[in-house]
């Protein structure tokens, strides 16, 4: 009897020592950093993308006289160049949680692009056409998530 309660206690050192170990290692592969800090780097960088890359095309507007249509198409194009780069700096290649972690950098996004938007404009946010914007970011966000997951560390 006393051996077998020795093996129990054994194990469950090593069960320990083990998750310690794995612990460990996990905290020195990702040097540290929290899912967190990763999202909000992300949603940074796509924000400071989304500025120059919206400052560039207002340049381009004084030489091009460019339709309704063509800007809406461009500013949605910019929206998901950046949240394209936002998802990339939060996951590395082969990351873990890459759907998640792109969901969260996708919708903290555009929350943010549409409080600013609202603040500028000096109204009160349209729930119905910012409501398909952050869906929108969901979506896309998940989706470079999912394909910044499957891609292979380089």
């Amino acid at each position: 009897m006393e051996g077998n309660a020795q093996n129990v206690i054994k194990k469950k050192d090593r069960g320990l020592d083990s998750f310690r170990r794995s612990m460990c290692r996990s905290m020195r592969r990702g040097k540290g950093k929290s899912a967190l800090a990763a999202v909000l780097r992300g949603v940074l960088i796509a924000a400071c993308m989304t500025v120059v890359a919206i400052a560039v095309f207002a340049l381009l507007l004084n030489w091009w006289d460019a339709g309704d249509r063509t800007i809406t198409a461009i500013n949605q194009v910019v929206k998901f160049a950046s949240i394209l780069a936002g998802v990339a700096s939060a996951l590395g290649p082969g990351g873990e949680g890459g759907t998640l972690r792109g969901c969260c950098v996708g919708f903290l996004y555009m929350a943010a692009g549409i409080v600013c938007y609202s603040m500028l404009m000096g109204h009160g946010p349209q729930m119905t056409g910012y409501m398909a914007d952050l869906g929108m970011g969901i979506a896309a966000g998940g989706l470079f998530g999912m394909i910044m997951t499957g891609r292979e560390k380089s």
